[in-house]
């Protein structure tokens, strides 16, 4: 079913149709919609009184992570990172609605944190639709450590690549890597930075139905967590620029040493051009046709780029 209402009934948590999540108010209720064009969305809208601007974000998706006030309840909208494999990022929209006694989440599609939730508040960990608001962005939150870690262990494998490789053309598939990663953590810091403002308005304690002894405390350690990442998110684009930086430094320290030999083997073949050269022209003066002078030139074009190779040795040029 795309529709699940789940009902907590003293000790136990039973499923109830959809359509009586109105009659169920008086208990903590639980309301998942796993398809937001479902016509069950609009049908609870009308019955919890959803404000309509709230239900056509949760509709069409694709919001910034934000949480809006209205008269008996509130819209949160967060995201669930996940990355199957290396390279690959899964965003998944999760629209919440918090009123009394009611939580209704809508999303497209699947992710790990709501399964794991859901089982928690079937089996009765979870006694308040606050503390199944919490376990699910701290759940998603945690999920994002996971994530993070994936990009410093591709950073590190990187660095240790370029550093250790002297091929120009070797490398070139790693720095393509590297501008990939920056490109994911900078689409990461977008979702994961805005989700501080959402976990500053719960930490607050602005939400009426949120207001228990403690429950501050809960959503204060979301709210750690999630700087946490941003600064590991942080460190890890430095040092992703950082490498790259580095990798173009040492290409062009490359490109500068090949520069330096090839023009001092062109300068010690100019000398040797510049004296055959000149016993080429065309004039009688010119004794061209004698051995002992065609011997002697060969030794002074000798001796002379012997001298000039020998001299940009010492300096350090060859």
């Amino acid at each position: 079913m795309s529709t699940r209402l789940l009902v907590r009934d003293q000790s136990a948590v039973v499923e109830r149709p959809p359509e009586e999540i109105d009659a169920h108010r008086e208990k903590p209720c639980w309301l998942d919609i796993a398809d937001p064009k479902s016509p069950e969305l609009a049908r609870v809208a009308a019955e919890l009184r959803l404000h309509p601007l709230a239900v056509e974000d949760a509709q069409h998706g694709h919001e910034r992570p934000k949480i809006d006030e209205y008269e008996d309840h509130y819209f949160i909208v967060f995201y669930a990172i996940e990355a199957p494999s290396p390279g690959e990022i899964g965003f998944h929209e999760l629209s919440i609605f918090v009123a009394r006694n009611a939580i209704v989440t809508v999303h497209q599609g699947e992710c790990r944190a709501r399964v794991e939730v859901e089982k928690r508040f079937r089996e009765g960990h979870l006694a308040t639709t606050g503390l199944v608001l919490h376990a699910l962005l701290d759940t998603i939150v945690d999920d994002y450590f996971d994530v993070v870690d994936q990009f410093g262990e591709r950073v590190e494998f990187l660095e240790a690549f370029i550093t250790t490789e002297t091929s120009t053309k070797q490398t070139q598939g790693p720095l393509k890597e590297l501008f990939l990663v920056k490109q994911d953590l900078l689409r990461v810091r977008k979702v994961v930075s805005p989700e501080r403002d959402v976990l500053q308005v719960l930490v607050r304690g602005d939400i009426r139905e949120l207001r228990e002894p403690g429950r501050r405390a809960y959503f204060q350690d979301v709210y750690d967590h999630v700087i946490r990442v941003t600064d590991e998110i942080d460190t890890f684009r430095d040092l992703t620029s950082n490498v790259i930086d580095a990798y173009l430094a040492a290409a062009s320290n490359r490109l500068n040493e090949v520069m330096k030999v090839l023009t001092s083997i062109a300068t010690v073949l100019l000398i040797l051009g510049v004296v055959t050269s000149f016993f080429g022209m065309n004039f009688r003066i010119l004794p061209y046709d004698t051995d002992v002078v065609f011997w002697l030139s060969l030794v002074l074009s000798a001796a002379l780029a012997g001298g000039v190779a020998l001299y940009f040795h010492r300096k350090g040029w060859l």
